[in-house]
């Protein structure tokens, strides 16, 4: 009897000049800021898909705005589904696609973001284990040294719903609220190690560091970064997003 599937969610957006990546963008650059948001999700895309090898998950991107789709399509390929998402605020959105992979795949879900190159398949599946393995009011949690979380998993929406209430999204007391909120509600949450999210200028120098003692680590964010230099070296200037269906 094969195992249960646990579906997996990538949130995602296009990557804009101006309007992806604007805190990273007020460092390098609109231009190079979308390059790296496309390579970022590319490699997030990757690893999600090399896990899935290892414990079958069902992959869906879920997407905003509304008129993204090609976009997205042509950079993550057949492999991916996708489907639109947008509650109005984050806490929403994420209950709303977490509700829409349950619906599917009713042993878990787990959901994570797409601006975490180094984020390995292992820890993918390490995470897809916990819920399958666990029980309805399991969290599996991947923190981000920000004081955020880059990757979220759970077994039951309803037991999940205090997780995305109102709060400061993006600020540096998410994990911490996050934690107080699942253990208020009698959640059972597991941390698994952290995976840092690349949002700003300081965030980009240690992921060029980070990579050198990595070498086989997120090829396409390696290569977007070796493409930007040879290009400022050159003085040019402009952007066109690859389709990478790997």
């Amino acid at each position: 009897m094969s195992e249960p599937r646990i579906g997996l969610g990538l949130m995602c957006k296009p990557p804009r000049p101006g309007a992806t990546k604007t805190r990273l963008a007020r460092s390098i650059g609109n231009d190079a800021a979308a390059r790296l948001s496309c390579a970022f999700l590319t490699d997030c895309a990757r690893a999600a898909g090399d896990a899935a090898q290892c414990v079958g998950l069902d992959m869906v991107a879920f997407y905003r705005p509304a008129d993204a789709v090609e976009e997205l399509g042509a950079i993550l390929g057949p492999r991916w589904e996708l489907v639109h998402a947008d509650a109005g605020n984050l806490g929403a959105t994420l209950h709303e696609a977490l509700t829409v992979l349950l619906a599917r795949c009713p042993d878990g879900a787990l959901l994570m973001g797409a601006d975490v190159p180094l984020i390995g398949s292992a820890t993918i599946a390490a995470a897809a284990r916990i819920l399958r393995d666990g029980g309805t009011r399991d969290v599996a949690l991947v923190p981000s040294p920000d004081g955020g979380y880059c990757l979220i998993g759970v077994r039951c929406a309803q037991a999940a719903a205090p997780l995305f209430a109102p709060m400061a999204w993006g600020g540096p007391q998410v994990l911490a609220q996050t934690l107080r909120r699942a253990a208020a509600h009698r959640l059972k949450t597991r941390l698994l190690a952290p995976v840092r999210d690349i949002d700003d200028g300081d965030d980009l120098a240690w992921l060029r560091a980070e990579l050198k003692t990595r070498p086989d680590d997120a090829p396409a964010t390696r290569a977007a970064l070796g493409e930007l230099d040879r290009v400022r070296s050159r003085g040019c200037t402009g952007f066109t997003p690859p389709a990478d269906h790997g």
